[in-house]
């Protein structure tokens, strides 16, 4: 298990800010009462890395220290940045018209900050909806009435239904994601935009980084689970490049709470498969399932670090422990959709589960076991006690699914 010094260091308070080099280096204020500061070095937007510093209980950590250890940690990461921005090509002209899609059930206060965010976006047109997803009173309805939004409702429960849903009912031919526990970034649509600029790309992901880290369970979730980044530094899937391993492994390309897509080709592949993800059995893997399905179909998909979205990490250990849970089943019923998908061959799934995912849970749990965890034991264990799950999930997920869709019709 942890040591007892990894224990205290979760159980403090971290604050989480960042520093645009852009608008010059000021002093970090707010730090009484926290152990540390971790703050995201951004410059014109792009993320460059993170800095990390002790407060050791002073209330201002100041320009001079903070140029100190970013001189120290970050410079060459710097220099690279301000050359790559000067050396780059001008971007071409990038698609303006986005669709901005909120799902949300039952949970106003976070999804009003939410769209607090979401009205004070800068550039690029668009439009926001908010889909509604089997609400049990009408309070988001009545927050959002007289705020200029669309709102829906979406009866059938389940993610996927509201995403769906929200395709359906977007007018322009970008339809971007995010989740109602988020605060997009000012610039996330410009960025977004510019990563469609390419025509070759059909989707883009981009980095999502914890909006606060005040409680145990978020420190341990973000410092060493690693949390939902997947990395500052931007790249691009290409079916043709990625072997049949590596095209499964799409937890490495994004996830939900940050995600784009052109409308015909989501369109094209039936949208997102209702049978999974938050409010069925397999209680997540919609957004794995539509990555594996668009890069399948030979479309690349593209994560933008610039595309930046803070996410509210769960708050309280019991929730983070059906976070993981929930992570270990969603992704068993992802690889079992796979296996039954035409045109994947079952052997590379069974192959990527031997060689990569299986070693990996069961060898989380025997560090733990050996006193060597990076996470308490209860935590290390959840992820392989959801996936024993998952076969059984897989069968009800879809039993679920099929009783839905005959009482629509």
């Amino acid at each position: 298990m942890p040591g007892r010094a990894h224990r205290r260091e979760m159980r403090r308070r971290t604050l989480v800010r960042e520093i645009e080099l852009a608008d010059g280096i000021h002093p970090v204020t707010g730090c009484e009462g926290y152990a540390a500061a971790r703050l995201l070095v951004r410059l014109h937007g792009r993320p460059v890395g993170w800095l990390v510093l002790r407060t050791e209980g002073a209330p201002v950590l100041s320009p001079l220290e903070l140029r100190l250890r970013m001189a120290e940690e970050l410079g060459w990461d710097i220099v690279r940045a301000t050359l790559a921005r000067r050396l780059a090509p001008p971007p071409p002209p990038a698609a303006t018209k986005i669709s901005v899609v909120v799902c949300t059930r039952d949970r106003t206060a976070l999804l009003r900050r939410c769209l607090q965010a979401l009205l004070s976006l800068e550039g690029e047109d668009h439009e926001i909806l908010v889909v509604d997803n089997a609400p049990s009173s009408e309070e988001t309805a009545h927050l959002v009435a007289g705020l200029p939004v669309r709102y829906v409702r979406e009866d059938r429960p389940g993610l996927d239904w509201a995403r769906n849903r929200g395709l359906a009912e977007a007018r322009h031919p970008i339809v971007a994601y995010t989740d109602d526990d988020a605060v997009v970034d000012p610039g996330w649509l410009r960025a977004l935009a510019r990563a469609f600029a390419d025509p070759g790309v059909a989707g883009v992901t981009g980095l999502v980084v914890p909006l606060e880290l005040e409680s145990e369970a978020q420190n341990w979730f973000e410092l060493r689970y690693g949390g939902m980044g997947k990395g500052l530094i931007p790249r691009t899937f290409v079916p043709s490049d990625l072997t049949p391993e590596a095209l499964l492994a799409t937890h490495h390309a994004g996830v939900g709470a940050n995600m784009a897509f052109r409308r015909d080709v989501l369109q094209a592949l039936d949208g997102f498969d209702p049978a999974l993800d938050v409010g069925t059995p397999a209680q997540g893997g919609g957004d794995l399932d539509l990555f594996h399905r668009l890069l399948a179909a030979g479309h690349a998909l593209r994560y933008a670090s610039d595309a930046l979205v803070w996410h509210q990490h769960r708050r309280t250990m019991p929730e983070l422990w059906r976070q993981l849970y929930q992570d270990g089943r969603s992704f068993g019923v992802y690889l079992m959709k796979c296996c039954h998908s035409p045109g994947v061959r079952r052997r590379d799934v069974l192959r990527f589960a031997l060689r990569r995912w299986v070693p990996w849970l069961v060898g989380r749990c025997l560090l733990g076991l050996l006193g060597r965890g990076a996470l308490p034991q209860p935590l290390l264990h959840a992820s392989l006690r959801g996936a024993l799950t998952a076969p059984l999930a897989y069968r009800r997920a879809y039993r679920r699914d099929a009783q839905v869709r005959a009482v629509k019709t």
